[in-house]
């Protein structure tokens, strides 16, 4: 670690450090950069810019300071090599200096490259219901900083700086309880045509008692077929719920008379996993998946397993990235097409019906 030091960004980087933030993520998510010379670290190799974290410090109440780790990058040539363990070491005692008493970084579920940093940092994901008890009101005030209105299957990892534990993230049959039970209240408006294309004289679907009993059936199936698959598979696993999905799946009945899923999904336990060596795994939970979901649509059709499927089927790009699209694309062509064909038979399906 000699020839690596860590310091403040300074201005005249800037233009340096957001070319490497470019090379190091997709292009698409360019618009969603940031960097502030005060709270942005860098770490220096022979006089190059080669890794950089991105910190947003902000007031989230009267209580709360928040450091959120935006950004985590490295030069291609310089991975494999502490810096992002080394840069987050670094951020928690610059951010106390900063006054901050929470630290916060939103990561997907399936990668584990990066939590398991924050796990070994001490971070744990944050559920809505810790959120709204830690931060109050204060939660937009986080989403609004992290950018994560709608992104799905991203989570708030948080660690507190004054001592105290982040609690735990609840595991097991819960979550997928209180995701169904979520889902299928969310049904309601549909069912009283509480929508503007109702008010307007027309629906596009039709809603009736027999939707509720679709939805539980949906998400009961999606989640048995992930589990029997990684049970086969060897592979232990846990279902979590999606927190700022929720604000799409009550928006879209309303605007468009149409429901939503936030479903919520089955993810590899723990950290000591890749994604590279358990990508097959992903893709066989994300087939079974939507086989269930095919025959469940053909059986009962109705538009919200229609529309996870479809989600779950072509929807890999931010901010669906946490639907089983993105497994799918990770496997061969042969799962993606038959992926589609699942798709159009349920659709053809649903349209008839």
């Amino acid at each position: 670690m000699s020839q690596y030091t860590v310091a403040v960004m300074r201005p005249e980087q800037a233009k340096e450090v957001h070319a490497l933030m470019e090379a190091s993520f997709d292009k698409s998510l360019a618009s969603i950069f940031f960097l502030y010379s005060d709270t942005t670290l860098v770490v220096m190799s022979e006089g190059v810019v080669v890794a950089g974290l991105n910190l947003d410090v902000f007031r989230v109440n009267e209580s709360v300071k928040m450091g959120y780790i935006g950004w985590l990058y490295t030069h291609q040539d310089h991975r494999g090599r502490g810096l992002a363990p080394l840069l987050l070491e670094r951020a928690i005692p610059f951010l106390s200096s900063l006054g901050c008493t929470d630290v916060a970084a939103c990561v997907e579920g399936d990668n584990p490259a990066s939590f398991k940093q924050l796990n070994r940092s001490g971070f744990a994901p944050l559920s809505l219901t810790a959120q709204l008890r830690r931060f109050g009101c204060g939660t937009i005030t986080v989403w609004a900083h992290a950018s994560r209105f709608f992104d799905m299957g991203y989570f708030l990892w948080h660690r507190r700086l004054d001592g105290f534990p982040t609690r735990p993230y609840r595991r097991g049959l819960y979550p997928l309880l209180a995701t169904i039970a979520s889902n299928v209240l969310l049904t309601i408006p549909l069912i009283l045509g509480w929508n503007i294309p109702s008010l307007l004289g027309f629906r596009l679907t039709t809603s009736g008692p027999l939707l509720p009993i679709a939805v539980a059936l949906t998400l009961t199936v999606r989640a048995a077929a992930m589990s029997i698959v990684a049970r086969l598979r060897g592979v232990g696993i846990t279902y979590q719920s999606w927190d700022t999905a929720y604000l799409t799946a009550v928006g879209l009945p309303l605007l468009a008379g149409l429901p939503f899923p936030s479903a919520g999904n089955v993810y590899i336990a723990g950290s000591d996993w890749s994604i590279t060596e358990h990508s097959g795994t992903l893709t066989l939970m994300a087939l079974a998946s939507n086989g269930a979901l095919a025959l469940l649509c053909l059986i009962i059709p109705n538009a919200y397993t229609l529309i996870l499927l479809f989600l779950d089927t072509l929807c890999t790009f931010y901010p669906f990235t946490g639907f089983n699209a993105s497994r799918i694309r990770r496997g061969s062509a042969m799962s993606r097409l038959l992926s589609v064909a699942l798709l159009l038979a349920c659709l053809g399906r649903v349209l008839l019906y």
